[in-house]
């Protein structure tokens, strides 16, 4: 039997860019139908009808695209309330806020739900997502937020002592831990340590006040080039390893998270108790000292861990059963 043609809709963290990437460089037809249009309010009679109107539209292209695919490969549940006017039969693959604060939501919950029950199969990224998409789907498969490890630049810290800060700022990813080590960091060191992080996230105004020097989002090559580029990265404190720590990881850069990670099996990150500020600060530091750390032993655990070649071969057999089990 030949490999399934697979349409994927949506992206998240990458994923789905990097899957293509590495399937299509074995030969396999997967290709990316990119979400309806870019985040943005809609406002007055006239910005609803043109929502509807682009809505429709994507809807449109989505039918005519799934009928030319023999795997439709959704990403974030959330998506689905839409997708599945044109792709009624889908594989789901959950990211996080979709099944970890959507579902919850009261006016998204039963499509979310209802959405994960009808699929032909359910993936998810992070280790905490079990217990909110196991309870739907005990056959739900767990896939590693999948890296590529050879297209992340390796680890050159600046001359400068450098802090990244790869996060978005969110509560969702434990932004008052990541303040509190930001305004200590700033406390003690002033201007002899370069804070940078991204302005990006509702809480970004309260980085600055922290002491955060904050660049503009860019390009995917220039955030790689930002973490190759620190002598520490400060993780996110929800407790789990999302792209950015992972990628961080992938350069051989020495990532601190000031949370604990239960759920991972020894990964090669210094995590801190999230209470203790000072804690994380004096684990940044010593992170920051040259030879602390190996950075080839992070770069290969993260390809083997997370690597995007095994990553396609897992989900390759996934579609290879789903085909099987449509008769």
């Amino acid at each position: 039997m030949s490999s399934p043609s697979v349409l994927h809709v949506n992206d998240a963290a990458f994923t789905a860019e990097r899957m293509i990437s590495e399937a299509n460089s074995r030969g396999l037809d997967w290709t990316l139908l990119p979400k309806a249009a870019p985040a943005q309010e809609w406002r007055g009679i006239t910005g609803r009808a043109r929502r509807v109107a682009i809505g429709g539209a994507w809807v449109a292209r989505l039918a005519v695209a799934a009928r030319r695919h023999d795997i439709v490969h959704v990403h974030s549940a959330s998506t689905l309330a839409h997708s599945r006017l044109g792709a009624p039969r889908y594989v789901v693959h959950c990211h996080g806020t979709d099944v970890r604060t959507a579902q919850y939501d009261s006016t998204r919950r039963a499509s979310i739900v209802d959405g994960l029950l009808r699929a032909e199969a359910v993936l998810y990224s992070t280790p905490d997502l079990a217990e909110h998409v196991l309870v739907h789907r005990p056959d739900a498969v767990y896939l590693p937020v999948p890296i590529d490890v050879d297209a992340v630049p390796e680890w050159a810290p600046a001359d400068t002592p450098r802090v990244v800060f790869a996060s978005r700022w969110s509560p969702d990813k434990g932004v008052e831990t990541q303040l509190a080590v930001a305004r200590d960091l700033a406390a003690r060191f002033g201007d002899l340590v370069d804070v940078v992080g991204l302005d990006w996230g509702p809480c970004a105004h309260e980085a600055v006040a922290a002491g955060v020097r904050l660049v503009p989002r860019s390009g995917h090559s220039d955030y790689l080039a930002l973490l190759a580029g620190a002598s520490v990265v400060v993780g996110q404190s929800a407790g789990i390893l999302a792209a950015s720590e992972l990628e961080a990881l992938a350069a051989g850069a020495p990532v601190v998270v000031p949370t604990q990670l239960p759920l991972y099996d020894d990964p090669p990150v210094t995590a801190v108790d999230p209470s203790d500020a000072a804690d994380a600060v004096d684990a940044v530091l010593r992170g920051a000292r040259a030879g602390w750390h190996d950075a080839a032993e992070r770069r290969e655990w993260t390809r083997k861990f997370h690597g995007v070649v095994s990553a396609v071969d897992t989900v390759t057999k996934l579609h290879d059963s789903v085909l099987s089990a449509r008769g």
